[in-house]
């Protein structure tokens, strides 16, 4: 074979890989090919923020409304008045390459569809990215999609927000914790640095990360599964009540964190890790001292040890915003893994 008939085929092959890209990376309909995935900038856009693709009409339509009603409404397990997700509303013409690495994408358009269309992808011009598209042919049928799917997208929009932090802490991991953790559990946590083990009992550990301001803490505490009764929410805000007056004392004598009376707990059954978990969130205080702030819990159930596994992460903020922060301790609880 000629050397020009190899080098004419390696030209074709160079210019086939670059159509390639060019067709995967600039055709959002499409999911990105393997090795485009590869060449991926990595997400940016601020924490807990939604850039969202709508033509202005739209945006200035019920839809638009109902956009800022279900993403921008205060959680109901919040104790104070901050948005659930910041939103950035851009036309179609300003959707160029700046704006396609934002880390959560809504898209939404009417066009010639047969029936509305939905998709929930990852990863389609950065990472980590969610991206979720809507289209149908009618204003109706897309506002009736976007509330049928919302809580689905909302979950898209917040796990892919976990994965980010999870990734940011992986690199400021502290193995040592890591290893205790490790031993004393028979599982670990993805602690970032300034975390330490504050204290530790019998199935029990307190790693805090406190600084001037801001405290974040995690607690994890075990004991024996007996029945689904220790999944109901009396049983753990009890439990969570011994242990925190055990464990965990207030700035002055006699004092100790508790579950707040003042504010209703949001109870949510779910899954974790593939296992029946229960997700607690509401606010904590302390017995004799005037301090608090929000708290989430994990309980769940390790069926080869035949146990209760729960991990709560709470914030101290006074007079700071508490949404992003409890992102943070809920992302170590994220990370978390069997020992191998």
């Amino acid at each position: 074979m000629s050397s020009n008939l190899l080098i004419n085929k390696k030209i074709k092959l160079i210019l086939s890989f670059i159509f390639l890209i060019t067709i995967t990376s600039c055709n959002h309909d499409s999911p990105t090919s393997k090795s485009a995935k590869n060449l991926l900038y990595t997400s940016g856009g601020r924490t807990s923020e939604i850039l969202v693709v709508i033509s202005n009409g739209l945006w200035d339509s019920p839809i638009g409304d109902s956009i800022k009603t279900i993403f921008q409404s205060t959680p109901p397990w919040s104790a104070r008045e901050e948005p659930e997700y910041i939103i950035t509303h851009i036309p179609y013409k300003a959707f160029g390459n700046v704006y396609q690495k934002q880390r959560n994408i809504l898209y939404i358009k009417k066009g010639e569809v047969s029936k509305p269309k939905i998709e929930l992808r990852r990863n389609v011009y950065a990472k980590p990215q969610s991206f979720v598209s809507i289209r149908a042919n009618s204003a109706k049928k897309l506002l009736n999609t976007l509330v049928k799917f919302q809580k689905r997208i909302k979950q898209n929009f917040h796990q892919n927000e976990l994965t980010r932090i999870k990734n940011a802490y992986k690199g400021l991991e502290v193995k040592s914790l890591t290893k205790k953790l490790d031993k004393k559990f028979n599982f670990h946590l993805v602690c970032p640095k300034g975390f330490y083990m504050a204290k530790s009992g019998p199935d029990f550990a307190w790693l805090r990360r406190p600084t001037t301001d801001i405290e974040e803490g995690i607690l994890i505490y075990t004991q024996p599964y007996t029945d689904t009764s220790n999944f109901s929410l009396k049983s753990i805000l009890e439990n969570r009540d011994i242990i925190t007056k055990k464990y965990i004392p207030g700035p002055v004598d006699e004092s100790y964190m508790k579950v707040s009376s003042f504010f209703p707990p949001y109870y949510k059954v779910t899954k974790f890790k593939d296992s029946y978990t229960v997700i607690v969130r509401s606010l904590w205080d302390v017995e004799g001292y005037p301090m608090g702030g929000p708290f989430i819990s994990f309980t769940f159930l390790d069926k080869v040890a035949n146990r209760l596994i729960t991990i709560d992460g709470y914030i101290k903020a006074p007079k700071k915003e508490k949404r992003d922060l409890m992102l943070h301790v809920e992302a170590i609880i994220d990370s978390f893994e069997y020992s191998k």
